[in-house]
Formats: C-alpha cells, sequence, structure tokens
C-alpha cells in the first residue's frame, strides 16, 4: 500500500527549519562572545587591552562559530528525516518500511529543491545581512574618527557581521513564511 503524505502537513519547510538551526547557532556565537568580552573586559586584565589580544579571541570565535554551524548542519541533516520517518510512522502505521523509507526520501527530495523563490528569497535575504555588515563596517570606521580605540572598531566589525549574519537567517525564515512581493 502507497501513501502519499502531503508536504503542507509538516507545516515548516525543510528551509524553514534550517535557517532556524542556524539563525539560533549564530545568536548562541553572538552572545557567547559578547558574554566572553564583557567578563574579559571587566576584569580589568592589561593583555585585554592589547589589540592583539582581541584579535585572537575574535579569530577563535570566528572558529567555532564555523564548527557550530558544521556540526548543527551535520545533526540537521541528521535528525531531519527521522522526525518525518517518526511522523508519517505515527500517522501511517500500516505502511511497511520499504514504503516508509520511499516516502520520506521523496519527501526530502522535493523539500530540498530551491526554486526560483528560494533564489529570490536568499537574495533579498543576503541583501539585509550586507547591509547591517557594511553600516557596521562605516560605524567601525566612525569610531576610529571619533578617536576610539581599535579594539571598539574591531568589536564593532566582529558584531555587526555576526549580527548581521544572524538577521540575513531571520529574513529569509521571514520571507519563507510571507512571501516576497515584487516591486
Amino acid at each position: 500500500m502507497s501513501v502519499i503524505v502531503n508536504k503542507e502537513d509538516l507545516k515548516m519547510t525543510y528551509h524553514e527549519k534550517r535557517m532556524i538551526v542556524t539563525s539560533f547557532i549564530g545568536i548562541a556565537v553572538s552572545i557567547s562572545y559578547i558574554i566572553f568580552a564583557i567578563t574579559t573586559y571587566q576584569s580589568g586584565s592589561a593583555q585585554s587591552l592589547t589589540l592583539r589580544f582581541w584579535a585572537e579571541w575574535i579569530l577563535i570565535f570566528i572558529g567555532i562559530g564555523v564548527v557550530a554551524m558544521i556540526i548543527g548542519t551535520i545533526l540537521f541533516s541528521i535528525i531531519y528525516p527521522i522526525t518525518i520517518s517518526i511522523k508519517l510512522k505515527l500517522e501511517h502505521k500500516d505502511m511497511t518500511d520499504d514504503e516508509l523509507k520511499k516516502q520520506v526520501e521523496s519527501m526530502i527530495k522535493t523539500d530540498m529543491v530551491e526554486d526560483e523563490m528560494g533564489k529570490l528569497i536568499e537574495l533579498k535575504s543576503m541583501r539585509i545581512g550586507f547591509a547591517f555588515a557594511g553600516v557596521g563596517f562605516v560605524l567601525s570606521l566612525i569610531s576610529l574618527l571619533l578617536n576610539y580605540s581599535p579594539i571598539v572598531m574591531i568589536h564593532i566589525i566582529f558584531l555587526s557581521f555576526s549580527i548581521g549574519s544572524v538577521l540575513e537567517g531571520l529574513a529569509s525564515l521571514y520571507y519563507y513564511k510571507k512571501g516576497i512581493r515584487h516591486a
């Protein structure tokens, strides 16, 4: 017996769920860095006043972010089909394992396909992320003109790029839910 399950039954698409995972990871890394920076600054160590110290830690947090994103993507790629399988098995108890496997594979293949709408969402979301990062870069240059420390400058750059990346993911999620108006 072959059972066709409507993709709409899953509520959120693969792309929406992936954006939630990547945005959560980005937010977690950004918050971790902010907490680290604040506690390090409040400790008042002389080493924390050097540009080299902060450059080193920003690079470490970039590495942490990359590794966390890779691990998150791998875990999502493993967990996503499992959750679909469980949901299908619970809804269709009479489905055989072979039918279940074929249905899950079919659903994943169709859900992962990126159409023109997905590409447009990606472009619009990237524009938001890059705009935020660009504004942050300009603000970091202004901070130097106002005689703030170069340490402040690299914090502004790092956080603007991090927050821009998170905003890109959140904008994608918004566009997937609400759609895009063609203007």
